[in-house]
């Protein structure tokens, strides 16, 4: 299955979560200027600045976190993409 196919029914389907369709979209590019920018900020800030950007931006933080120190990296390959 052509990878831009799968991404759009991840995207579309309710096996993933929120935050697991966030993180989707930040490893292939699909994210607009702002979301783009903080997960630079996420990806730069020390634990307790995560935590308080966790405060306005929950699924985006539990994301990050699933992919930085968990095991979504492994389960989106599982998937098949290609990341």
């Amino acid at each position: 299955m052509e990878q831009a196919t799968k991404i759009s029914e991840m995207l579309a389907s309710d096996e993933w979560t929120v935050a697991e369709k966030w993180i989707i979209k930040w490893q292939f590019g699909l994210l607009g200027d702002f979301r783009r920018e903080l997960f630079n900020a996420i990806a730069q800030a020390d634990d307790k600045n995560i935590e308080l950007l966790a405060l306005g931006f929950p699924d985006e933080v539990a994301g990050y976190k699933a992919w930085t120190r968990g095991n979504l990296g492994s389960k989106l390959r599982d998937a098949g993409l290609g990341i």
